[in-house]
C-alpha cells in the first residue's frame, strides 16, 4: 500500500507533463522556469530507489529553480534519512524547510495559472507538512476542488478515507470520491490527457473503490506511455 504521500508525489511527477499538454499557452517566467527543472527532478525521482544520495542531488537543482514536486520529495529524502541517522534532529528540520519550500512554492505555481499544484497545500495541511496541522480545512479544500471536477483532488480525497489515513476511515466516501476520479480520469485519458491516464491506471493498480485490476493499469499506463509520459512506461514495463 502506498501512502497518501507517496500518491501526493506520484501526483505531482505526473503534473510535470501536464505543462507539455499546453505548450501553446503563454507561461509567466516562474512556470517556465519550474518546467525548466522538470528534466533533473524526473531523473532525481528514477533515481530515487536506486541511490537516494545521488537523487537528491538532482532533486536539490530542481527545487532551487523553485520546482515544488523537487522540494517536496527532498523534504522525504530527509525524513527517511532522519530515520536511521545520528544526526536525525538536523535531519528533520531539513525535512521540514524542504516540505515548506514545496508548499511555498506550490502556492506560487498554483496563483500563477498552474492548476495542477494546488492540491498540493491540501496535502499539506492534512499530513502536516511544512504547515502546521489542520485535517479539517485540508479535507474541505480538497472537497471545494472535486466538486470543481479537479481530478487529482477527488483521487487524493478518495485515497484518504479508504486508507482512513489522517481520518476516519469512510469506504462509502471513498466510493464516491474514487468513482468521480476514474470518470473523469478515464475520460480526460480518452482526450489523450496523458495525466488523467496515469491516475486511471494507478486507481486499478491500488483496487481503489474498485476491483484491482492490473490489465486495466497496464493499459491505462500503457496508453500514456504512447504520449510520451516516460513515468508511465517505466511502469509498463514494472506490470510486464
Amino acid at each position: 500500500m502506498k501512502s497518501i504521500f507517496q500518491c501526493c508525489l506520484l501526483m505531482l511527477m505526473v503534473a510535470t507533463n501536464v505543462w507539455t499538454e499546453e505548450k501553446e499557452m503563454q507561461e509567466s517566467p516562474l512556470l517556465e522556469q519550474i518546467r525548466s527543472a522538470d528534466a533533473e527532478f524526473y531523473q532525481g525521482v528514477v533515481m530515487w530507489v536506486k541511490n537516494g544520495d545521488e537523487a537528491s542531488k538532482f532533486l536539490k537543482n530542481a527545487c532551487d529553480k523553485k520546482h515544488p514536486g523537487a522540494c517536496l520529495y527532498l523534504g522525504n529524502y530527509y525524513e527517511i534519512k532522519s530515520q536511521n541517522s545520528k544526526n536525525a534532529q538536523n535531519e528533520l528540520k531539513q525535512s521540514q524547510r524542504y516540505y515548506q519550500l514545496g508548499y511555498e512554492n506550490s502556492i506560487e505555481a498554483c496563483r500563477e495559472g498552474a492548476i495542477e499544484w494546488c492540491a498540493i497545500q491540501a496535502v499539506a495541511l492534512i499530513d502536516g507538512r511544512g504547515v502546521p496541522k489542520d485535517v479539517q480545512k485540508g479535507l474541505e479544500y480538497l472537497d471545494i476542488m472535486c466538486e470543481r471536477d479537479m481530478e487529482n483532488a477527488c483521487f487524493m480525497l478518495g485515497s484518504y478515507y479508504f486508507y482512513g489515513i489522517n481520518t476516519k476511515k469512510d469506504l462509502s466516501k471513498a466510493q464516491v470520491f474514487n468513482h468521480k476520479a476514474l470518470e473523469l480520469d478515464s475520460k480526460a485519458c480518452d482526450e489523450q490527457r496523458l495525466y488523467a491516464c496515469v491516475m486511471s491506471a494507478e486507481i486499478y493498480q491500488q483496487g481503489l473503490s474498485v476491483q484491482m485490476d492490473l490489465s486495466k493499469a497496464k493499459d491505462f499506463y500503457h496508453r500514456a506511455c504512447k504520449l510520451e509520459n516516460q513515468f508511465a512506461c517505466d511502469y509498463v514495463n514494472k506490470l510486464k
